[in-house]
């Protein structure tokens, strides 16, 4: 994983509004996406926009950690393996308007894949 890659891209990114971006991308691809954070506030989806980049930079060995309690904790609000792949449709779709280079499409398209997959081998 190109780390340096990626901080490069939510470097550029961090000055937009990314949240908005992201929840109105991923609704978009998956529609029951609205009603299951409808109860969530802009505070919330920031915070969990804040933990999506963290996977984003992780190592594995905190990054499994993290999942092995997320994961289960979210299926109890009512994830789905749809409901992820909408997300990570709609975090690359949003952060490829701030790649530069193949380097960084490589790694954000490496990475987003990578977390994708972690996910779903947990049977959300």
């Amino acid at each position: 994983m190109s780390t340096d890659a990626l901080w490069r891209v939510l470097e550029r990114a961090a000055a937009e509004d990314l949240e908005g971006a992201l929840w109105a991308k991923m609704i978009d691809a998956h529609g029951p996406s609205a009603a299951a954070t409808a109860h969530m506030d802009q505070g919330m989806r920031g915070r969990m926009l804040s933990g999506i980049f963290d996977l984003l930079l992780l190592e594995e060995a905190a990054l499994d950690a993290l999942m092995d309690f997320e994961i289960p904790n979210h299926r109890s609000y009512g994830a789905t393996a749809a409901g992820y792949e909408a997300l990570f449709k709609g975090l690359t779709a949003v952060l490829s308007a701030y790649v530069e280079g193949f380097e960084e499409t490589a790694a954000l398209k490496a990475r987003c894949d990578h977390l994708l997959g972690a996910i779903l081998r947990r049977n959300p």
